[in-house]
């Protein structure tokens, strides 16, 4: 079986939904019909389905089904502090059909040794490895972002500058390292300094969203500490609660 097979499947509903297959209000096939198009587990079916809701895409009714949500209208780029699918996520979200073109620059990539400053900072144990990497973010050529992230390197043992540049997780996924089970995230704003000035699109903005991401394995290890410092007006971070 492929690996990953639901993300697979969410990206064909996710489609389907987008292009009114599946229009707003109507109800997706049940799990038993899905499970026999996909040749797939309802257990995998599940997983999809939960991304999508996830997304605020679609909506479980007990007594009806899967329920296609009306979407919502917002001119900026929307963004999950949930995701678990890295930078290219972004497209994943209706609302950004705008997006024609997502780009990472690194701006720096290195091994370091984690000391009793930067365990305060990342949680890591002093003494671990861990690679230190900053990328700045881009959308439709636009400098929206910047990441500074550390890796534990026992986790990820042979990362690269290419990797970096593509997809840390998806890096993961394709050399079947461990799942990405859990992630706890911070968000704040805060005053922008001289690297954001010199490296983001501000115009006249003063200030940054910052997102801090400890992100853990399916054994519960912690393997990435992220801070994203983004341009406020032009994100807008997204929850979906089921009631």
């Amino acid at each position: 079986m492929p690996k990953n097979l639901y993300s697979d499947i969410y990206h064909i509903l996710k489609g389907e939904i987008d292009s009114d297959v599946y229009p707003p209000k109507s109800i997706l096939p049940g799990e038993e019909d899905l499970s026999s198009r996909f040749s797939v587990t309802r257990n995998t079916i599940r997983r999809a389905l939960k991304k999508l809701q996830a997304d605020g895409l679609v909506y479980t009714v007990k007594g009806r089904g899967v329920v296609v949500l009306e979407p919502i209208v917002d001119n900026r780029v929307i963004f999950s502090a949930a995701n678990h699918f890295g930078f290219q996520d972004l497209m994943s979200f209706p609302q950004n059909k705008f997006i024609k073109k997502l780009t990472t620059k690194v701006l720096e990539f290195k091994e370091i040794e984690i000391d009793d400053t930067l365990s305060k900072h990342t949680s890591f144990t002093v003494g671990d490895k861990a690679y230190y990497i900053e990328r700045l973010r881009m959308v439709n050529g636009k400098a929206m972002a910047i990441d500074t992230s550390y890796f534990r390197k026992e986790s990820i043992p042979n990362l690269s500058i290419v990797d970096a540049e593509g997809s840390v997780y998806q890096y993961i996924r394709d050399e079947n390292l461990f799942k990405i089970a859990a992630a706890r995230s911070i968000a704040s704003v805060e005053s922008a300094t001289k690297k954001e000035f010199d490296n983001l699109d501000l115009d006249d903005a003063n200030c940054v969203g910052v997102l801090k991401k400890y992100v853990y394995t399916d054994l519960g290890s912690l393997f990435e500490c992220t801070e994203t410092k983004y341009i406020p007006n032009h994100y807008s971070l997204v929850g979906f609660e089921s009631y």
